[in-house]
């Protein structure tokens, strides 16, 4: 969903092709649209099948502008992927985003903690 390019960016396309009789579908990254095209051409086990506009939701914008303002150096694109597509953090204790993942679950957990406090106050009050 993303790429590395001078920078993290957002793909805005998938292709979907056919390649060795198996149809596969993947983000078009720093290659480009024109790279797929001309691979096709030169490549007879490759057939495009079509390309498909990329749409990010809203929260998939938060979350890719999350990991820009970390200034994650070019290598992580399975990890910040996922977490930019689908919200998931990488497993593991140690992992290019465990800061991230930290504040976000203290924040979570701060929220829960004043939601109880708040209902077990107004169940006091008989509310």
């Amino acid at each position: 969903m993303i790429f590395y390019k001078n920078g993290w960016h957002l793909c805005n396309e998938k292709v979907r092709y056919i390649q060795h009789g198996e149809e596969i579908t993947q983000y078009v990254g720093s290659e480009g649209h024109d790279w797929w095209l001309d691979f096709e051409e030169k490549w007879g086990h490759t057939e495009i099948i079509e390309f498909i506009p990329v749409e990010p939701t809203e929260e998939q914008l938060g979350r890719f502008e999350e990991i820009n303002q970390l200034n994650i150096p070019e290598g992580f694109n399975a990890e910040l992927g996922d977490y930019v597509e689908s919200g998931v953090f990488p497993g593991g204790v140690n992992h290019i985003l465990k800061s991230l993942q930290i504040q976000k679950e203290s924040s979570s957990l701060s929220n829960y903690v004043l939601d109880v406090d708040m209902r077990l106050t107004m169940q006091k009050l008989g509310l």
